[in-house]
């Protein structure tokens, strides 16, 4: 039984109680309690106090606390002692008052606090005078005297010391649906407390109530306890929302539900589940329907949740008064898949909780589109799976085509629930045209450079590799790393383990899409090998050349263009140019004596396009290198008769031919020796301007035979030596 009493009968109560406290003690600092909240479903209550600040060498011993009802009945018979935390040494802040001795539900309690604190480090304690009285609010809801009311009561925090917190009192009302505390009334402050009538309106009601008011402090807040005061009848039956399904026209979820619909029946409300509560989508005043389509589902797109609740009344407002709802039920949201590079589907659902009798069997179901109606087929069950499965694999769909998909639930009662329905267009990467292998060129290192056009329309990316043939086996093989592609970017592949100079290469390109697999093959490209030799008739001063053909160039073979350097460090220049079915070629070079003789051939294939620019494809090099030409007369007369004076020439007049331009050392690449028949070294000469006059220390040397030993270099820096007799003669 709830204890309550008019606070003008507290004031005689109030003296006795302060009178007793021991006011006046000689503490140096008192507690200041400060508020009192969660008052719970057990009777707890929390009393809340300032931490304590010391004076001087103060030091804090405990808190006894005594607890009273508001007529000033001392309802502790000792104190409750509030001392630091053993472990932490944490100073209290706050006391739990236990369920098992007091119960704040069933009225209002009030506190009064003693400080115990010691100067002298615990020696003796001094206890501070007793803290002013502050109570639990406590509310008290009954019926009313008018039609619909409520008569609402409850006291101050302060009722004992007739001050006043400041704030005013805050009377809520819990919202059954939302679970949020709805202000109804805000009243102002007084020691006396305060009181209310409220009028929830005619329909049957669950009410709880509370009262909240901030302290004094103007920080922290006053929660009384929360009382309950049931209004009218509540029809104990719930409407069961047996199954959730998806229109196929509208893709809106449809929420069937099941009542037993009486005389006082209005209509429902259907809710949205969701984490946070219930939100009201859609009122229906129809009591005789059983289903009905949400306007703003989502079902298309997420799973979703539904209730039901009857109402039988109507508020004052015209509102309807819904009873409380039923169980949420769920929509099937179904989701689907390619399998990347195959023709299978994979699709996965969610399970529709709250269907009545749980899930019995499901079906999936695939509809495959027609483009020539621009219509779906008919619904086509793939199979039959039992209630725990989540997911399905189709197998076998046909790849470029258009499906439909959907799952079908049936209850162990007969309910069926469709699924949210579901597109998927099966694709396979195109396939780009075949690429262009521009050319296969043999690089100045030895190297061969393969140059790959790839379609310039293609925006998916594929992946090109290189392949060459292995005439041996009789295959083709992939060399070096595979390259992707898209949008015409052209490709360079640099194939270094080759030797160029003994063979030519076959390369093509193979495009494989992103499945890997190998959709299309470009043209070949087979490099060019050239050969040459010297003519064996050393008159002739004749070189051959004879190469492979070169295949196989998109637009056809244009010319082949002979290239040629004078020497190994030389730039090559045009040579000839001839045919595309010619091979070969000889090169006269009787005229170029006066260069090194080392000559360097490279063949270059052109192709035949001369719209798309200049596109060729190098040989390897080859190097023919001349001996050296150098005629020594085996006798001389150095008489000053201007015939045959100088040897082995007169100066200005050498006959040397094909010999070196030079070295990086700066070496003579010609040096001629006179030794005598003693071995003695009579003449020696680096430049074939400098000749022997067949004088030795500015003497005429005898008519005999000596020995002539004379070293030139070739172009490609080979040394020839010639040792022979030269005779003096002065007829």
């Amino acid at each position: 039984m709830r204890r309550f009493i008019k606070i003008e009968q507290i004031t005689p109560v109030i003296l006795i109680i302060l009178l007793g406290l021991g006011l006046g003690d000689t503490a140096y600092a008192q507690p200041n309690l400060t508020h009192v909240d969660n008052v719970n479903a057990a009777g707890n209550a929390t009393l809340y106090w300032d931490v304590f600040t010391p004076v001087a060498t103060e030091e804090f011993i405990h808190n006894e606390i005594k607890v009273f009802d508001i007529p000033g009945t001392l309802l502790s018979p000792s104190p409750h002692l509030v001392a630091p935390n053993l472990d932490t040494g944490v100073l209290p802040t706050g006391w739990v008052m236990p369920s098992f001795l007091y119960n704040a539900n069933a009225y209002a309690h009030c506190f009064t606090a003693v400080q115990v604190t010691s100067v002298d480090g615990g020696a003796t304690n001094d206890n501070s005078p007793a803290s002013p009285f502050l109570c639990s609010i406590h509310v008290d809801a009954s019926v009313g005297a008018g039609a619909d009311e409520v008569d609402l009561v409850w006291n101050s925090p302060h009722v004992i010391s007739g001050e006043g917190a400041g704030g005013p009192f805050y009377l809520e009302r819990l919202n059954e649906f939302t679970a949020v505390w709805d202000t109804i009334a805000i009243v102002p402050d007084s020691p006396l407390g305060g009181s209310f009538i409220d009028n929830p309106g005619p329909c049957v009601s669950i009410n709880i109530y509370r009262v909240r008011q901030t302290a004094s402090n103007g920080t922290d807040i006053h929660v009384s306890n929360a009382t309950d005061l049931v209004v009218g009848e509540v029809n104990p039956d719930l409407p069961v929302t047996t199954h959730i399904d998806v229109d196929p026209a509208t893709g809106l979820a449809e929420v069937h539900f099941d009542y037993p619909v009486s005389g006082e029946t209005l209509g429902y409300i259907i809710y949205k589940c969701s984490g946070a509560g219930s939100s009201e989508v859609l009122q229906i005043n129809d009591p005789n329907v059983s289903s009905a389509i949400i306007p703003t589902s989502l079902a298309s797109s997420e799973p979703e949740s539904y209730r039901v609740a009857v109402f039988e009344c109507i508020n004052n407002d015209g509102s309807p008064n819904p009873n409380a709802a039923g169980e949420c039920s769920t929509s099937i949201f179904t989701v689907v898949s390619q399998i990347p590079c195959t023709n299978r589907a994979q699709l996965s659902w969610n399970a529709p909780l709250g269907i009545e009798g749980g899930v019995d069997f499901y079906l999936a179901q695939a509809s495959l589109y027609d483009p020539v109606s621009g219509a779906y087929g008919v619904w086509t069950t793939l199979d039959t799976l039992a209630s725990g499965y989540g997911t399905y694999l189709h197998q076998g769909a046909n790849v470029a085509s258009m499906y439909k998909y959907r799952i079908v639930a049936e209850s162990t009662t007969g309910k069926i629930a469709r699924s949210s329905e579901v597109e998927l267009e099966f694709s396979y990467p195109d396939a780009p045209e075949s690429p262009r292998l521009k050319r296969a060129s043999v690089l100045s290192n030895g190297a061969i450079e393969i140059l790959v056009e790839t379609d310039p329309t293609a925006t998916e990316i594929s992946i090109y590799q290189l392949e060459r043939w292995v005439d041996v086996d009789s295959v083709w093989i992939p060399i070096l790393e595979p390259l992707p592609s898209s949008l015409g970017f052209p490709l360079t592949f640099v194939d270094p383990d080759v030797e160029t100079d003994v063979r030519s290469y076959i390369y093509r390109c193979s495009v494989y899409n992103e499945c890997q697999v190998a959709v299309t093959t470009s043209n070949l490209g087979k490099s060019i090998l050239l050969q040459g030799w010297r003519s064996s008739d050393e008159d002739a001063f004749e070189n051959s050349l004879i190469w492979s053909e070169y295949k196989e160039f998109p637009d056809g073979t244009l010319s082949y263009e002979i290239m040629r350097a004078p020497s190994r460090l030389s730039a090559a220049v045009p040579l000839t140019s001839h045919g595309p079915n010619v091979y070969h070629t000889e090169d006269f070079i009787g005229d170029l004596t006066q260069m090194p003789g080392d000559f360097c051939y490279t063949v270059v294939a052109l192709e035949n396009n001369t719209t798309g620019g200049l596109n060729g494809s190098s040989s390897n090099q080859v190097c023919l290198t001349e001996e050296p030409l150098l005629w020594i007369p085996t006798a001389f007369t150095p008489n000053n008769d201007d015939i045959n004076d100088w040897f082995p020439w007169a100066p200005g007049e050498s006959t040397l031919g094909f010999v070196s331009d030079g070295v990086s050392s700066g070496e003579a690449t010609y040096k001629l020796v006179i030794l005598s028949r003693w071995g003695d070294v009579i003449f020696t000469s680096q430049s074939p301007d400098e000749c022997w006059d067949g004088t030795s220390n500015n003497e005429l040397v005898p008519d005999g035979v000596y020995t002539v030993v004379a070293r030139v270099l070739d172009g490609s820096g080979k040394w020839h030596v010639i040792s022979q007799s030269v005779h003096v003669l002065r007829p």
